[in-house]
């Protein structure tokens, strides 16, 4: 993963911006009228859409293929889910999205800098 300052701004601003458009877009799209199940399998649909087409079109070009897609396809995912289970108003999606974003891109660095330690 990249260590440059911006690149790891970028990082967390694109996987929030993912995950807040496929929070809000499930949120509209679905609003949990589906039930649990269903709705989290059709958020995630949609949410992997969006962070595909995002990723793809947008923000790889900026950031970078493999820093981006993995990330940026999780926090679409976990943010369709939020907003395909439950029916979230505006505001209540793009917090969940915001939230799952940054805590989606928190583990993912975590877990590249516990993978990648050097070893003694």
């Amino acid at each position: 993963m990249e260590k440059r300052p911006l690149f790891i701004v970028g990082d967390f601003l694109a996987n929030m911006l993912v995950a807040t458009l496929a929070a809000m877009a499930t949120a509209w799209l679905i609003g949990g009228s589906l039930g649990m199940i269903a709705g989290a399998v059709a958020g995630m649909v949609v949410g992997a859409v969006i962070g595909l087409v995002s990723a793809l079109f947008g923000l790889m070009v900026l950031l970078g293929a493999f820093e981006v897609l993995a990330p940026a396809m999780i926090s679409g995912m976990l943010g369709g889910m939020w907003g395909g289970m439950w029916p979230l108003s505006v505001d209540a999606a793009a917090r969940w999205g915001v939230g799952t974003g940054l805590v989606v891109i928190v583990l993912i660095y975590g877990m590249n800098t516990i993978l990648t330690r050097r070893r003694t």
